[in-house]
């Protein structure tokens, strides 16, 4: 009996291990198609998705009917995927002037969250911030340090009603990025 418990942990152990080294990668793979995907498909429903490095997602096209994992329908998303081997990544986002939450959340390849704000920490309506895995640049830019070359940039804006959606759309698209080699 303590052979098949002993036997039993292992098994657990191992296969949580597992799948926390593995899981990270399953989900980056598949977000790297759907990226590519928005990129290289144009459906009219969805209207100009992939702009310049930065992905504007409509929530009628999030994701597709038979799915039952949805993201969250009062949220407008935006989307950059970077790769700081091209330099280190400057962005520049509108900040709602009103109580409307907004928030940036930085993520690397294995998909924890190295840098996050909010509208509520920011005075302004713009933001600028620096994406770099250079720990010892210094700017007055608002860094975030990445620990992978690779990652994601997930912008976040409450959306009361649908009907907001494109007053929301046309604010949120001034969003850019650019590499730059140092500031």
């Amino acid at each position: 009996m303590l052979n098949w418990i002993i036997k039993f942990i292992t098994a657990a152990v191992l296969s949580h291990a597992f799948f926390l080294w593995v899981g990270p990668h399953i989900v980056m793979s598949k977000l790297d198609k759907g990226l590519k995907r928005a990129q290289t498909e144009y459906r009219p429903e969805c209207g100009e998705r992939w702009v310049e490095g930065v992905i504007y997602s409509n929530p009628d096209c999030l994701s597709d009917v038979a799915s039952s994992r949805r993201p969250n329908p009062d949220f407008i998303y935006t989307l950059i995927p970077y790769d700081l081997k091209k330099g280190n990544l400057l962005v520049s986002a509108p900040v709602p002037s009103d109580d409307r939450y907004w928030s940036i959340h930085a993520h690397n390849r294995n998909t924890d969250a190295f840098y996050k704000i909010t509208n509520t920490e920011i005075d302004g309506d713009r933001f600028k911030f620096l994406v770099t895995r250079d720990r010892n640049l210094k700017s007055d830019l608002s860094v975030a340090y990445a620990s992978s070359n690779k990652g994601l940039i997930l912008f976040r804006l409450t959306m009361k009603n649908f009907k907001e959606y494109s007053i929301l759309d046309e604010f949120r698209r001034s969003t850019n990025r650019k590499y730059v080699e140092n500031l």
